[in-house]
């Protein structure tokens, strides 16, 4: 375990040095005001980039040790299929609300006449508003639930 521990620390220091080394290229790759140049350009869209490639790898390794502490404990498993399957249900009656018709405003036949926008698109959104309010409906009545059950607990 302490193996790990150090061979995760020295990692670490060396995203975090080779971050630090990013960024101090970019603040000293940025000329005056007056010619504002490719060079720095190139130094920020680097950084960009690598804020990517840093993200995509804390994302990899939370799910991954999410997926061994779920699969260690069989009560977490069930926990977690249940939960997948409540977003599943949510997304699915989301989906079947949604109307796939484009609404009427002010520019949309540039949108359409692009393929921009297109009925399934259109679907998507609202299945994606839908989805939202149901789990902003769905967190607002568990707080009301959860305070007055606290309530007729106390008493």
């Amino acid at each position: 375990m302490e193996k790990t521990r150090k061979i995760t620390s020295i990692i670490l220091w060396v995203l975090m040095a080779l971050s630090v080394a990013l960024f101090v290229y970019m603040i000293v790759s940025i000329d005056d005001e007056s010619n504002p140049g490719a060079k720095a350009v190139q130094a920020i869209t680097l950084n960009l980039n690598w804020s990517i490639v840093l993200f995509a790898i804390a994302a990899v390794v939370a799910v991954v040790f999410a997926l061994v502490q779920m699969f260690g404990d069989k009560r977490k498993a069930i926990g977690a299929v249940v939960a997948v399957a409540i977003f599943g249900a949510v997304l699915a009656i989301s989906y079947s609300l949604a109307s796939p018709t484009i609404p009427n405003f002010y520019g949309v036949d540039k949108f359409v006449a692009d393929g921009t926008l297109t009925e399934a698109i259109s679907r998507w959104v609202g299945t994606g508003l839908y989805f939202v309010y149901i789990l902003f409906a769905g967190a607002f009545l568990s707080i009301i639930g959860f305070g007055v059950a606290s309530v007729f607990k106390r008493s």
